[in-house]
């Protein structure tokens, strides 16, 4: 795991999955999985994705909050929310999804993608229950790894 560093707060345009807005500072005192992904990443959907479910599944929801941040930096035209919905159904994805705030100023990349210096997706941020980074994963990483990391942060 990288070495702890405050998280950010998220940047979201809108949510789905839920009926209020979450925040970094409201999940303190649980452990927050933030899987970064957009649908036409084919590393998201083969792997990203499922772990998320497997995960968001298998912990407790006391321990462990499992957040999707849909971030799109490229093929915007095709990255519709209403695209988004119908992919977060037919793929059965259960816990909050938050659509990244668009870029500001010339930037590329939209602003929580921005602020954690995200390089792509798939990408698996992880925080502990003091609101610390803890892991910054880009591309896949293999669920036995993600698992144990996420029952050591838990048990600590």
């Amino acid at each position: 795991m990288n070495e702890a560093v405050q998280a950010p707060e998220l940047a979201v345009k809108s949510w789905l999955n839920t009926d209020h807005p979450l925040s970094l500072g409201a999940l303190r005192g649980r452990v927050v999985a933030l899987y970064a992904f957009q649908m036409l990443c084919p590393g998201c959907v083969q792997y990203s994705m499922p772990q998320a479910r497997q995960v968001d599944a298998l912990f407790d929801k006391s321990d462990l909050a499992v957040i999707g941040l849909h971030t799109v930096f490229e093929h915007h035209e095709a990255n519709t929310e209403a695209v988004l919905k119908a992919f977060v159904h037919e793929n059965r994805l259960p816990f909050p999804i938050a659509i990244d705030m668009p870029a500001v100023n010339e930037s590329p990349f939209p602003t929580t993608m921005y602020r954690y210096q995200m390089r792509g997706t798939p990408t698996l941020i992880v925080i502990d229950r003091e609101g610390r980074q803890r892991k910054h994963k880009f591309g896949h990483e293999h669920d036995l790894v993600v698992g144990a990391e996420l029952a050591a942060l838990i048990a600590e």
